[in-house]
């Protein structure tokens, strides 16, 4: 093979890399960019709910947004970790990692919220669920519509319940009076883990 040739292969083996490369960094980074917003609302509609429904609380703060299986640039799994921290330096993280002896849920891709691109033309399609388990479109919005804030969210309550009477948390109450001066640190970072590294976030 001639100078020529090999240069001429090389040459176009450089920009299928760069093309294919270049697909692949705008796929990815269109997803994670879902993953954002999404989460976003979700992290809000989690926070809200804690700050008008619970006095005592000092702090709430969130994971990363830990994504799981498949090769990072798909739809896979995908949970945040909501931290609460009560006005005594006392701090727990929401999650099942055997701390309580509840159950409890997860924070998680197509539980509380699902996400999805439009066929047809490419758009985001965000759905959070409301107090009813019904899921509301949501993608047209930057920040939490009025109508998802809840009034209820039962599983969040038996968290909250199980970390008092085990005094992790202490002074923490559910009542209208809430926690209007807390502290709420959002978090759209993106972090690609194996699935056994979330309960060790600290």
């Amino acid at each position: 093979m001639s100078k020529q040739i090999k240069t001429a292969v090389l040459f176009l083996f450089c920009i299928f890399a760069l093309v294919g490369g270049g697909k692949f960094y705008m796929d990815r980074l269109k997803v994670d960019n879902l993953y954002r917003h999404g989460f976003q609302l979700y992290e809000e509609q989690i926070a809200t709910y804690l700050k008008e429904h619970y006095s005592g609380i000092s702090k709430i703060e969130f994971s990363p947004i830990f994504k799981s299986g498949g090769r990072g640039e798909g739809f896979v799994h995908a949970r945040i970790v909501p931290v609460v921290y009560d006005n005594y330096g006392n701090k727990v993280y929401l999650r099942n990692d055997g701390t309580i002896n509840t159950l409890v849920p997860n924070y998680v891709l197509t539980s509380g919220i699902e996400l999805d691109f439009n066929v047809n033309d490419g758009s985001e399609i965000i759905y959070l669920y409301n107090e009813k388990n019904e899921s509301v479109k949501v993608g047209q919005h930057q920040h939490l519509p009025e109508q998802l804030k809840l009034q209820t969210y039962k599983s969040t309550d038996a968290i909250i319940a199980a970390y008092s009477q085990k005094e992790a948390l202490k002074g923490v109450e559910k009542n209208n009076q809430g926690s209007p001066k807390v502290k709420i640190v959002y978090n759209l970072e993106i972090k690609r883990v194996d699935e056994r590294e979330v309960g060790k976030w600290k």
